[in-house]
């Protein structure tokens, strides 16, 4: 069996106190072979007809084994699964340290998708992977040799046959499962990339849906069944085959033991009732046995993911911490990009000498058509993706040299689209400062807009939101959002899109409230929409990479060729 320690998967470590499981398993073991030798030898006794009172024993030790099987097994499988899914917070832990500098200007090959996807399921699979391998090497380990000891005991013959008998059908269900291997691997790989097409499928529903092509989105997720039930396909067959011959070796061993149970019988060494005795013995091994393709298959399928973690914690981030942080003597509430320049992974050039800059309790809109590099300049702004030429600056500094902790502290970042927690109000707004009072929470949505709102709950801060914020409106959203950067305290904001999906109408009117929220600190608006230009102080319009004008608020001053953006 394979262990899952540090060298294999981010955040694993070998985990110490297994004796108490390795003590649970071999108890479950060995009564499990009680539980079967007595039931065989009072079956076959009584069948003699003897006095009941010479079959009491035996009955209670069918009564005891079946009462100690069932309460090792538990205290084995509290064991197993208590330090399995202790490994799995301390694995998304690790690989959330890890992919914190990946996001968003590197997330691998598969995108968000290949990253949700190795947060859910691939650490999972590493953990079950885990419990499996090990409730299965103590418990097939403790059920062999103590069959083959009862077995030698009764004659050594018996003993060496059910042994070797055993062993075949570890190695046969070991070359099974590697065999089986490959197929698990590809199922690991696809299931990634089933991520991906999933995510990007639900991200362009809405749109496709808006402009009446609700057949792309079918035929798109057509495909990611179709991909799912090949690789499902693959995987069951690999699976069922290794079931059936392990199933036909553990069958061929059980007869190879009652047929040297036989002779033995016929050479007077062995009586009929012992014969009965041995042959349960054999069955409750193989019964072990038979359940060793399931454990390798899992196994595989815990090798793949943790090579898929390792590839991704291998990732180089697209900027890296400085040492040491300057972000201390940063002047708070002023950017500034200066001939700032920045690439695509392709290499392809997406800013191209932008200059741009916030004051001290400025208000600056950065508008422009989509793909004009608004977001960009944001990331920038972010170090989330470093400059190739010109320079970003937070305060007077220069972002190559601070630390994300320390850019965190001066710019507050609310993105197109904010992200709730299934969680209670008040943890996501502590998502922006963790030691957040009740009042400071409640006066931050105050600020935002969404005292009102917040009155009508249930509970209050403590009422808990649906995955993605549910049920709360777009408008509602960004709100909490704004409210989770106001709580961080942060002199500059970098608002992304705060109005996206929203009608125009409401738009003006949540953009407007945003703002009168903010006031006295800087923000930089990035908007598609021209009409920002009344909530702020200052328009620079953005084209193809390029600042193609300037404006204080006034947009009849834009030399715009288009009608909006």
């Amino acid at each position: 069996m394979t262990r899952y320690g540090h060298d294999q998967v981010p955040g694993m470590r070998p985990v110490r106190g297994l004796w108490s499981v390795v003590g649970a398993g071999t108890l479950t073991a060995a009564c499990g072979i009680g539980l079967l030798t007595t039931s065989g030898w009072l079956i076959t006794r009584a069948s003699e007809r003897p006095p009941v009172l010479s079959l009491s024993i035996a009955i209670g030790a069918v009564q005891a084994f079946s009462l100690a099987r069932g309460l090792a097994r538990y205290v084995e499988r509290i064991g197993v699964h208590g330090r399995s899914l202790h490994l799995l917070g301390r694995a998304r832990l690790r690989l959330f340290d890890v992919a914190v500098p990946l996001v968003p200007g590197t997330v691998g090959g598969n995108g968000t998708g290949g990253l949700l996807s190795g947060f859910v399921s691939d650490t999972e699979l590493v953990a079950e992977g885990y419990a499996r391998a090990t409730t299965a090497a103590v418990e097939v380990s403790a059920s062999i040799v103590l069959g083959a000891v009862v077995a030698a005991i009764l004659d050594p013959v018996l003993g060496v046959v059910l042994l070797g008998g055993a062993l075949v059908v570890v190695v046969l269900a070991a070359a099974l499962g590697r065999w089986g291997g490959p197929a698990e691997q590809r199922a690991a790989a696809e299931r990634a990339q089933l991520a991906g097409a999933v995510v990007a499928t639900v991200r362009s529903a809405p749109e496709l849906v808006a402009y009446g092509r609700q057949d792309l989105v079918e035929d798109a997720l057509e495909q990611v069944r179709r991909r799912a039930a090949a690789v499902s396909a693959r995987r069951a067959l690999a699976g069922g085959l290794a079931r059936a011959g392990t199933i036909l070796a553990a069958g061929g061993a059980l007869v190879a033991v009652v047929g040297a149970g036989l002779a033995a019988a016929d050479a007077h060494r062995l009586s009929g009732v012992t014969l009965a005795v041995v042959a349960f013995a054999t069955l409750a091994v193989m019964d072990q046995c038979t359940g060793l393709p399931a454990v390798f298959a899992g196994n595989n399928a815990a090798r793949a993911a943790a090579a898929r973690l390792r590839d991704l914690e291998r990732l180089a981030p697209a900027v890296k911490e400085p040492e040491p942080d300057h972000s201390a003597g940063a002047i708070p509430g002023r950017a500034q990009l200066a001939e700032a320049e920045t690439t695509s992974p392709a290499g392809d050039l997406i800013l191209k000498g932008v200059s741009l800059s916030v004051g001290d309790g400025e208000r600056v809109a950065l508008v422009g058509p989509s793909g004009a590099g608004k977001t960009s300049a944001v990331h920038a702004l972010l170090h989330f993706v470093a400059c190739t030429g010109g320079h970003a600056y937070l305060g007077g500094v220069d972002v190559s040299t601070m630390t994300r902790q320390g850019i965190a502290t001066l710019a507050g970042w609310l993105p197109e689209a904010t992200h709730l927690f299934a969680a209670s109000v008040a943890d996501n707004l502590r998502v922006g400062r963790p030691g957040a009072s009740g009042p400071e929470c409640l006066a931050a949505l105050e600020r935002a807009g969404l005292r009102r709102w917040l009155d009508g709950l249930p509970e209050g801060l403590a009422t808990r939101l649906g995955a993605g914020g549910l049920p709360m409106s777009a408008g509602e959203r960004q709100r909490l959002g704004l409210a989770r950067v106001l709580l961080a305290g942060p002199a500059l904001l970098l608002l992304d899109e705060p109005t996206a999906h929203l009608d125009p109408a409401t738009a003006g009117h949540v953009l407007g409230e945003l703002l009168d929220a903010t006031e006295g600190r800087s923000a930089l608006v990035v908007s598609h929409d021209p009409a920002v230009a009344r909530y702020v102080d200052k328009l620079v319009a953005l084209d193809g990479g390029r600042v193609v004008a300037l404006s204080r608020g006034d947009r009849a001053a834009l030399p715009l060729g288009r009608q909006g953006y």
